[in-house]
């Protein structure tokens, strides 16, 4: 019986001294180190257009304790959103063949960012009295970032105004945002009209929204498409205007030197024969096209 006891207690003592061998070997072989991420740059500056995930790992370096240069393991991992005006971080991973993951975060700022910009095609002119208004049709929203964000747009609706006894006004605001959490708001009108004033002729743009920067004016008239009659466009020599002598452009109101939303109106009028001989110029309708000076900062 003690002679059993014995070979028993060997047998356990040579089991644990295997087991603690083998644990200490794993121990001292094993890889729990992950890889270290160096940068040549702790921020990087980028047009938006240039900031593709191989620009952003340019200057870019991972080694491994075992493993050595795992320079090329590195991927980008997050992109947040805006910690600042056009800035964001970057992640950045590095693996080595034990799956141990090195991290590591540098600023992006991007150089010619702007915030989503709105696009409206087409005045906000509709017949009173319809049961549905689709005040979206000719509105839409582009991203620097994201492109096309016209899906996202919210909208919610101001007081309504009574202009005349057939015609009101519905205040309107627009929202979007993009995947780096800037938004852009924007207050609009839109007119309710009788048909006959629907139907009055008054000045088309091709937009009716531009964006400039502090200290840029643009040519307000180069925006001129024709005429706007009823919901079509037509050309101004088909209903016997000219567009450079017809259309008198009033941007008085607009500050292009500081940021804001501004109105610029474009009115219509023609000739008209007296019987002295003399003319005087008859009035027609009016556009207004919206000018967002941006802040550049």
């Amino acid at each position: 019986m003690r002679r059993v006891r014995l070979l028993l207690l060997v047998f356990f003592l040579v089991v644990f001294a295997i087991f603690m061998f083998t644990s200490i070997r794993d121990y001292l072989t094993s890889d729990y180190q992950a890889p270290e991420i160096q940068a040549d740059e702790d921020v990087l500056y980028l047009s938006v257009h240039d900031a593709t995930d191989e620009a952003l790992l340019a200057g870019m370096t991972a080694t491994d304790n075992l493993d050595g240069d795992v320079t090329d393991s590195l991927v980008v991992a997050l992109r947040s959103k805006f910690i600042g005006m056009a800035t964001r971080n970057i992640s950045y991973a590095a693996f080595d063949k034990s799956n141990n993951v090195g991290t590591f975060v540098r600023k992006l700022v991007y150089t010619d960012y702007h915030s989503p910009h709105f696009v409206i095609s087409e005045p906000l002119r509709f017949v009173a009295g319809n049961s549905t208004y689709d005040y979206l049709r000719h509105v839409s929203a582009v991203d620097c970032l994201d492109g096309n964000l016209s899906s996202q747009i919210k909208i919610t609706f101001g007081e309504t105004e009574t202009t005349s006894g057939s015609a009101s006004a519905q205040d309107i605001f627009l929202q979007v945002t993009n995947s780096a959490g800037d938004t852009s708001s924007l207050k609009l009108t839109a007119t309710f009209e009788d048909y006959e004033s629907y139907s009055k002729a008054s000045p088309a743009l091709t937009d009716y929204i531009i964006y400039v920067r502090p200290g840029q004016r643009p040519n307000l008239r180069s925006y001129l498409n024709g005429v706007w009659t009823a919901g079509n466009t037509r050309d101004f020599s088909k209903l016997g205007f000219d567009g450079d002598s017809d259309v008198s452009i009033d941007d008085s109101k607009v500050d292009y030197r500081n940021p804001g939303v501004y109105t610029a109106t474009y009115r219509l009028t023609h000739p008209t024969a007296m019987a002295d001989g003399g003319t005087y110029r008859t009035e027609f309708g009016s556009a207004t096209m919206i000018i967002v000076v941006e802040d550049p900062s």
